[in-house]
């Protein structure tokens, strides 16, 4: 059993290398690179080979021959010619295709292909031709090295379509949804291909965001829109007239119909269209795979390709800077090429491809490329613009800044840059202007910040029109001059702040500065003097002054074009006179009208050096006031600056006791008093000095007199008012012991209670005593009997009409 395992495996595995090898494709090479001459048919190939790495391989059914690169349909056309036993060749004008069809040998086919000619009715030409031979039905593209194959499925869906396409191969190499990323690409694989189908872009992550999703351009974003939108980073796409629109949510990219707009071109379909009639052009007609590009992919040969070059001109536009002898040199498919100076000239003015000569201005020639051993030549002209774009103006002239020295050296700071305008005659649009030491223009200097060598030193100017890149140079003179004008000051005084910072209006200025000078010079100002002599960074009229109460400023003098002058401007912020703060204070009207005095408040204390204006009209130091209100005075300086200081007077008074109301006789005995008044009051108990309190109740008052003290938080007088609180003991002992011998009523004896009666009862109700402020206390007897041991109840009958009953305890 173990032997016939093994010799069914060596079967199998030979049988699989066998099978292997059957598969391999077969290989072509081609030779060719010719020149067309016009309207005589031309092979596409000099030589042609076909062989197979499989020996028992030696025919084929089919090959295809495509014009991949340039076709102009309609126009071009392939022919086979010569003798081909066995092959038959059918050709395809839409697709740009000869179909040879066998089966014959590999020779046959070879010899076939060498007979595969082509010819063009077309006689103005501006692309080469290039031909694919493919040796089975994949289309294959020279530039991108691809292959390309249509694969009918009528109404098949965009997400079906993407799944069969990466389900195939082609000889090893992985297929993919087509990404078509040029003209040339989507021209091929779009306009040469039998029917309209599916490519590998969508929207449907983002509306409106397109991306290809399939092949090496996976995740790719090309487009940013509807129709109207953009391309991403100047990707390639080729949307049709009106496209895409999203039409019903259209998300899948394919190739428009032929019928419907520009050949090749794309429009946006819903995933499965919603066209269900197979003639109605937007009904899918399959999808196109393309293979290549993913990497590790066998190298094949079932492809070649060659081209026939047409006879043109390669490089038909030029443009020069006037001024100048000019070389234009042609390049050309042909071996020559003649120059003439109209369509109709009969005498050729140059021959070759570098024609010397020199040109004022714009001009147009007109050039047959040549070839010799065309029959028949050629004779169509190509019109080649020699457009020659002037100069840019570049004008000498003499800057002037003013010295940096007081002694007056001849050197000085210049901001170049503000007379590119002088340089350019004023015309600034798409120039550059650039500053050199050299006349070669080899030493670029700072433009915004060059400090001279000496006086009346040249530097140059390069002028550049960056449209055209022609250049022109002129001559600077940087002349220094002395400063003219005068040191001036300016001072005035400080504002509400108090900071020492103001804002000065420095056209004030401008009459000390230019103070017996010329009166049409012009003044601006800087903060520093390399602003003022670069003519940077200039103030504005209203300026306020960084450094507080003094700073150095610089005014720079111009006659309109040239500066004349830079001096020292001094900028001084004068202080206010020192006043105390606005305060309040407050008037006792309980003293009215006794006055109190309010002061201007110098803190310095030199009022003899200081004018006083009060709101009242009082024009002294200080004033006596005995109204509340609102007093401000006005003081200044002899220089004038002026400060202002405000005193608010508030009235307050002394309380008055309105009521006091007392819970006494009690657990918790309190007192609360109300009063009236315009101050702010504290209340304390029994103490002037307190401590006081906000609240006007006094808690757990102990019975007996006590004194309430109220105090005007404003300072007026303190009011105070006694109050007396009743108590009594819970119980007394009348044992003769001297302690708790007998039973009262703190506080009735007061005279605050004249007229006051206490009568005191058993637990019976029988009346035993009765107590007032001249009898306050009882001795525990009865009709001069002790009394014994027991609770007794008492009812106090007040003066100002409260009533008071309680008990208490006698203990023997």
């Amino acid at each position: 059993m173990k032997n016939k395992n093994s010799i069914l495996f060596l079967f199998l595995f030979v049988f699989s290398l066998v099978g292997i090898a059957q598969n391999l494709p077969p290989e072509i090479s081609v030779t060719g690179n010719q020149l067309y001459c016009p309207m005589a048919p031309i092979p596409i190939v000099t030589s042609a080979s076909i062989s197979d790495p499989d020996p028992e391989d030696s025919s084929l059914s089919e090959i295809f021959v495509q014009i991949s690169g340039g076709y102009q349909l309609g126009e071009d056309l392939l022919t086979l010619g010569g003798v081909n036993p066995n092959i038959t060749a059918l050709w395809s004008a839409s697709e740009g295709e000869l179909n040879l069809k066998g089966p014959a040998t590999f020779e046959e086919f070879a010899t076939a292909v060498e007979n595969v000619f082509f010819q063009t009715t077309e006689t103005v030409f501006t692309e080469d031709r290039e031909f694919s031979i493919n040796l089975s039905d994949g289309k294959y593209l020279p530039s991108t090295g691809h292959y390309y194959i249509f694969e009918e499925a009528p109404g098949i869906s965009w997400s079906a379509a993407r799944t069969a396409a990466e389900n195939q191969t082609y000889f090893g190499i992985q297929g993919y949804l087509a990404t078509l990323t040029s003209l040339e690409e989507a021209q091929f694989a779009g306009e040469q291909t039998s029917g309209t189908g599916w490519i590998g872009a969508t929207d449907e992550e983002q509306e409106g965001l397109w991306k290809w999703v399939t092949g090496p351009e996976a995740g790719t974003a090309f487009w940013q829109g509807a129709v109207n939108g953009t391309p991403i980073n100047n990707a390639f796409s080729f949307w049709n007239t009106g496209e895409p629109n999203n039409l019903g949510d259209e998300d899948y990219a394919h190739i428009t119909d032929p019928s419907i707009g520009i050949d090749g071109s794309w429009n946006d379909l819903p995933l499965t269209s919603n066209a269900n009639d197979p003639s109605n052009p937007y009904y899918p007609k399959g999808y196109i795979v393309e293979f290549g590009g993913l990497g590790n992919e066998p190298e094949l040969n079932i492809s070649a390709n060659s081209i026939v070059r047409m006879p043109r001109l390669v490089s038909e536009e030029f443009s020069f800077c006037g001024g100048n002898n000019i070389t234009i040199s042609i390049a050309s498919t042909t071996d020559e090429v003649f120059w003439y100076e109209s369509e109709t000239s009969t005498t050729a003015i140059y021959s070759g491809f570098d024609f010397e000569t020199s040109l004022d201005s714009t001009t147009t020639f007109w050039l047959n490329p040549y070839q010799e051993f065309c029959s028949e030549g050629y004779n169509v002209r190509y019109p080649v613009t020699i457009t020659i774009n002037p100069l840019p103006d570049a004008e000498d002239i003499t800057v002037i800044q003013c010295d940096d020295n007081i002694m007056g050296d001849g050197i000085s700071t210049f901001n170049l840059s503000n007379y590119d305008d002088a340089i350019t005659a004023g015309i600034m649009d798409n120039r550059s202007v650039t500053y050199f030491l050299d006349a070669s223009l080899t030493s670029e200097i700072d433009t915004t910040n060059y400090t001279n060598q000496f006086n009346n030193q040249i530097v140059y100017a390069r002028v550049e029109n960056t449209q055209t890149g022609c250049m022109n140079s002129a001559e600077v003179t940087l002349r220094v001059n002395s400063s003219e004008g005068n040191v001036a000051v300016l001072e005035i005084c400080d504002d509400e702040l108090e900071d020492g910072i103001a804002t000065f209006d420095l056209s004030e200025v401008d009459s000390q500065v230019l103070q017996g000078v010329s009166s049409d010079y012009e003044t601006s100002y800087f903060e520093t003097l390399n602003d003022a002599q670069l003519d940077v960074n200039e103030l504005p009229a209203n300026y306020s002054n960084t450094n507080p109460y003094n700073q150095t400023i610089f005014v720079r003098i111009n006659d309109g074009f040239n500066c004349i002058g830079i001096n020292e401007v001094e900028l001084i912020v004068r202080p206010l006179p020192n006043l105390l703060d606005n305060k309040t204070v407050y008037y006792c009207l309980n003293e009215f009208p006794q006055t109190i005095r309010l002061s201007g408040g110098i803190v310095d204390d030199i009022p003899n050096n200081y004018y006083y204006n009060w709101s009242t009209g009082v024009t002294t130091i200080q004033i006596e006031v005995n109204t509340p209100g609102t007093y401000t005075v006005d003081v200044t300086e002899v220089d004038g600056c002026t400060n202002s200081r405000t005193i608010t007077v508030l009235p307050s008074s002394s309380a008055v006791v309105e009521s006091i109301n007392i819970t006494d006789a009690s657990d918790n005995n309190s007192i609360e008093v109300q009063v009236s008044g315009s101050g702010e009051y504290e209340y304390a108990l029994n103490n002037p000095n307190g401590p006081f309190q906000e609240s006007n109740t006094f808690l757990n008052v102990t019975s007996g007199t006590h004194t309430i003290y109220i105090r005007d938080l404003n300072g007026c007088a303190i009011t105070e008012e006694e109050v007396i609180v009743l108590g009594f003991p819970k119980y007394f002992t009348p044992n003769g012991d001297g302690n708790h011998d007998v039973w009262l009523i703190n506080g009735l004896a007061s005279d605050a209670f004249q007229g006051s009666i206490l009568k005191i009862f058993n637990r019976h109700g029988k009346l035993l005593e009765v107590l007032s402020a001249s009898k306050p206390s009882w001795d525990g007897t009865y009709n001069d009997n002790l009394m014994p041991s027991d609770d007794y109840w008492f009812l106090v009958e007040l003066a100002d009409g409260r009533t008071i009953t309680d008990h208490f305890a006698l203990k023997r």
